[in-house]
């Protein structure tokens, strides 16, 4: 009889999940999903491991600029572990202003001598020490443009008694405090600039470094809005803030765990991507193709909104995110969602048979919009990147087109920015088919504010209709 593994604590997940996604190895969220789902991370410490894992990787770029000003410390010449055990240090003493500064400290300490060794421990104590003595409060009013001040949240910042940034005393600085500020490479928050001016490129670096609300979309099917207004602010509380029949939810509520959820009245979903959905405009008993369907949230827009009346065919080509897909469908109690392999020896494929009303592609993209709640994203964007999706986004929207009826609706969408992967995609396409025409089609920049309901992902959309 084999002895189960042991259980980990919230920090060592997190350096796992941080070492693996700085060496280029998926995300940290899946990383800790499957020690969640093996039963080596449990309770409070797997909420503690993702708000760490996913905080350093999001201030990565930032935390490097002040570990550098306090101490000597060079990110090249640093191993990706011993990175890891500083990164996710950092970030526990500079946002996590409740967990002490000696604990975070002596175990990263513990933690390079258990997985790094040799005088990595030493090192760590000494960087640490030093950074915990250049901080002069932990919370304090944030002053834009201060090199000593690191935002923390909308309007507070953790204060050293040091500049930890590049000055931002004349414009041709502004530039350089801004991106390391917002933990943004100096090269693309230049890209932000030139497409979007610099107030605007300000806005989205700003909001692509800030902890997203959970929101939560109303099923219609299952509960009617005062109703649904009246179980939410019973079961997540007063803190919750309101944009149509949308809720906004503080990223520290546990969503899931409550019955309002479980019992599928809910769905947790941006406004960008359920406008997206929202484009298709379904109607009754139509035949509807959901190209990239995991996990199921556009699908099941498109059920809600005709009634579920009609099908959808969910498709996509991993049967693992099919059955999230089978998950969602059944807690939402949807019937017309039928999930669909893709795949030259799927069993399903005879389901593709016939012609759509409408479909949607939600493509593979490389996120730029949603930073926030993807920030690996950040790290992985790269030039031969987005050449490599953009052959992935042509070839899934012409697949897709192939099974729309004469008269019917195409809607391609993305989580990203990029020009490069939306309008271009979409102009790309049309030159080639001139059965298509485009209707419409817009750009969702991301929003943060002092509000919850202030927020917003980042993502593109265009619908386009086939001549009869």
């Amino acid at each position: 009889m084999s002895t189960p593994a042991a259980t980990l604590t919230g920090r060592e997940a997190a350096y796992r999940a941080v070492r693996d996604v700085l060496a280029g190895k998926g995300f940290a969220s899946t990383r800790l999903h499957a020690l969640r789902r093996d039963d080596r991370l449990a309770g409070r410490e797997a909420g503690l491991a993702m708000e760490i894992a996913l905080g350093s990787i999001r201030h990565v770029i930032t935390i490097a600029h002040v570990l550098g000003a306090v101490a000597r410390f060079e990110e090249r010449r640093t191993s990706v572990p011993l990175r890891s055990v500083l990164y996710t240090a950092a970030f526990q003493l500079i946002w996590m202003d409740r967990i002490p500064e000696f604990a975070a400290v002596d175990a990263a300490v513990d933690l390079a001598r258990r997985h790094v060794r040799g005088r990595a421990p030493g090192m760590v104590n000494a960087v640490l020490r030093k950074l915990v003595r250049a901080i002069a409060s932990r919370r304090a009013g944030w002053q834009p443009k201060d090199p000593c001040h690191i935002r923390v949240d909308w309007a507070r910042a953790c204060a050293f008694n040091v500049p930890v940034l590049p000055a931002a005393s004349s414009e041709s600085e502004r530039a350089a405090h801004l991106a390391a500020a917002a933990g943004e490479r100096d090269g693309r928050f230049a890209v932000l600039v030139e497409r979007f001016g610099a107030q605007q490129a300000e806005a989205i670096a700003w909001a692509s470094q800030a902890v997203p609300p959970t929101v939560l979309q109303r099923n219609p099917l299952r509960i009617d809005l005062p109703d649904f207004r009246d179980r939410v602010r019973k079961e997540l509380g007063d803190a919750t803030l309101w944009r149509k029949d949308a809720a906004f939810a503080p990223p520290d509520v546990s969503v899931v765990q409550t019955r309002l959820f479980r019992e599928g009245l809910a769905s947790i979903q941006d406004a960008t991507a359920h406008r997206a959905a929202l484009l298709v405009e379904p109607r009754p008993g139509e035949r509807l193709l959901d190209w990239c369907a995991a996990p199921g949230g556009k699908a099941a827009v498109l059920a809600q909104q005709m009634d579920d009346r009609g099908e959808v065919l969910a498709c996509d080509v991993s049967a693992e995110r099919l059955e999230r897909v089978h998950e969602n469908a059944a807690r939402l109690g949807l019937n017309s969602i039928r999930p669909t392999l893709l795949g030259p020896n799927s069993p399903d494929a005879a389901e593709l048979r016939g012609e759509f009303d409408a479909a949607i592609v939600d493509a593979p993209c490389s996120n730029t919009g949603a930073i926030a709640r993807r920030p690996e994203a950040r790290l992985g964007l790269t030039p031969r990147k987005l050449a490599s999706l953009r052959g992935v986004q042509s070839e899934v929207l012409r697949q897709a087109a192939l099974h729309v009826r004469p008269g019917g609706r195409l809607v391609y969408s993305t989580c990203s920015i990029e020009p490069q992967e939306n309008e271009r995609i979409v102009e790309a396409f049309l030159s080639e088919f001139s059965a298509w025409r485009l209707d419409q089609q817009w750009t969702a920049l991301p929003a943060w504010g002092p509000a919850l309901d202030d927020w917003r992902d980042g993502g593109f959309a265009a619908r386009l209709l086939r001549t009869s």
